[in-house]
């Protein structure tokens, strides 16, 4: 469904539907808050052949309907994951706040890290808040996500990573930045490492504040002879 031309994007506030129309998609990459662990980290990835980012953050920005709040996406090939993340939907001046998976194809994620956040949909849930209710709880949101039943594949805090609306405020945009956008910004990690899987759950929950849940599950295309 569109809205405005755009595809559309609708989240329960407050028990109220708003509908989103984002011009574009931003994923924020490599956003932990402290950088020696984030350097440590990307000296891991290099050694499984994963290129270093053009930047830290990492900034990507991708066609909007690449989002999805579909109960399921299709992936090709057996190698793609899901990551639990903040999600930030700016519409005219105002920000709210949802949660989202980055899902990845990580074969190509060792080719072209760009390329392997842009080659899958990216699930959003259904319902969020507006950014104002977190005041100054921003460091007290958990995210967790639970694969394959009820594996539990991330548990962490949101205060590893930098503050979500100074990343979406960091956003180099080039010219007049759009009306409307949404933004993920970041993950925690995994627990067992990083693993596909047919289903995915995640849990965005803070002090005071409803728990925002998204679930989808995940059909591979089947791969031909040859």
């Amino acid at each position: 469904m569109r809205h405005n031309g755009h595809p559309a994007v609708r989240l329960e506030i407050g028990g109220v539907e708003r509908v989103f129309a984002p011009e574009v998609l931003v994923v924020i990459g490599y956003a932990g808050r402290d950088r020696a662990a984030v350097e440590h980290h990307i000296d891991e990835l290099a050694e499984l052949g994963v290129p270093r980012p053009a930047s830290i953050p990492l900034y990507m920005a991708f066609p909007p309907g690449l989002v999805s709040q579909a109960p399921s996406i299709t992936v090709a090939g057996g190698e793609t994951s899901g990551e639990a993340e903040i999600a930030v939907a700016v519409d005219g001046g105002e920000a709210f706040v949802t949660l989202g998976s980055d899902h990845t194809d990580r074969a190509l994620e060792a080719v072209d890290i760009v390329a392997s956040k842009g080659v899958c949909p990216k699930p959003v849930a259904l319902t969020g808040w507006p950014a104002g209710v977190v005041g100054d709880r921003w460091d007290d949101l958990v995210l967790r996500s639970r694969i394959d039943g009820d594996a539990l594949y991330q548990d962490g805090s949101a205060a590893a990573n930098l503050h979500p609306l100074e990343l979406v405020a960091a956003i180099p945009w080039v010219g007049r930045p759009p009306g409307c956008f949404v933004a993920f910004t970041g993950t925690v990690p995994v627990i067992g490492g990083i693993r596909p899987s047919t289903g995915f759950r995640a849990e965005l929950s803070g002090p005071g504040l409803a728990e925002i849940e998204l679930s989808y599950r995940v059909e591979t295309v089947p791969p031909l002879a040859g």
